[in-house]
């Protein structure tokens, strides 16, 4: 599932990769959230009927999209790919093998980043601490690289889906209630995916002030519904802190 804002200089690539996996059989639905133009204008001449555009009038923002696509999908597995990143060819047929087990809910890889500002490359570098499922690790800085997330059906649908009151942070909102559920994780320590680092000109997550805002909104919410749980009071915490001695608001 792919949510789409706007984005009609990479959706194309994007959607392309998908449509390349070696594993065929699958369904890709695009959630154009609110675009000024529709983004089917940038996907005019792809013919393939696992392919769907589904257009919302109002920029609802990436949780209520991916939603959208999580109501629509059929299949027993479920994928989020932002509308600037790649898979690999080889993503699926890597990912997929990994859900045998009954008790893995997700399964997510390392992943390329592109322009990164300090020529970092790939995400994870210390594959060993990986699969990150356990708390308090899983409540520090994101540990698992977005465009390489691929969730059983039934276990994003047991928690909820994503928290629609986000408008950032929600795909981390989500991992970690699936590890409180009790869902194991899996990694495959390969990159299978590439990522684009956000800039001013694309990608939500390049406004760090306001990511900070909704990961502090997320965990106080995380806090109060599992008080005991080790890991988000520090969060909310240090972020408090870190608001208070840059005098945010």
């Amino acid at each position: 599932m792919m949510a789409a804002h706007d984005s009609h200089a990479t959706v194309r690539e994007s959607v392309e990769s998908v449509l390349a996996q070696t594993v065929p059989e699958l369904e890709l639905i695009v959630v154009d959230d609110g675009s000024q133009v529709p983004i089917a204008d940038a996907l005019s001449g792809i013919r393939d009927e696992r392919l769907r555009v589904i257009r919302r009038e109002r920029n609802r923002g990436p949780a209520v999209a991916r939603n959208v696509a999580l109501r629509e999908a059929r299949s027993e597995f479920v994928s989020q790919l932002d509308s600037d990143d790649l898979w690999h060819p080889d993503y699926l047929e890597s990912v997929l093998p990994r859900f045998d087990d009954p008790d893995v809910g997700l399964v997510y890889a390392n992943v390329r980043i592109l322009r990164h500002p300090h020529g970092r490359e790939i995400a994870i570098v210390n594959a060993p601490r990986h699969p990150v499922d356990y708390f308090p690790d899983i409540c520090g800085p994101c540990p698992i690289p977005s465009p390489t997330v691929t969730v059983r059906r039934e276990a994003i649908r047991g928690v909820g889906g994503y928290a629609r009151w986000l408008r950032a942070a929600e795909d981390h909102h989500l991992y970690v209630k699936l590890a409180r559920a009790g869902w194991r994780f899996d990694y495959v320590d390969r990159p299978l995916a590439t990522y684009r680092y956000p800039t001013a000109e694309s990608g939500m997550s390049h406004d760090l002030n306001r990511v900070r805002k909704q990961s502090l909104k997320m965990w106080i919410a995380f806090m109060l519904r599992h008080p005991l749980t080790p890991g988000p009071r520090r969060q909310v915490r240090v972020r408090l802190g870190y608001r208070l001695r840059r005098g945010s608001g």
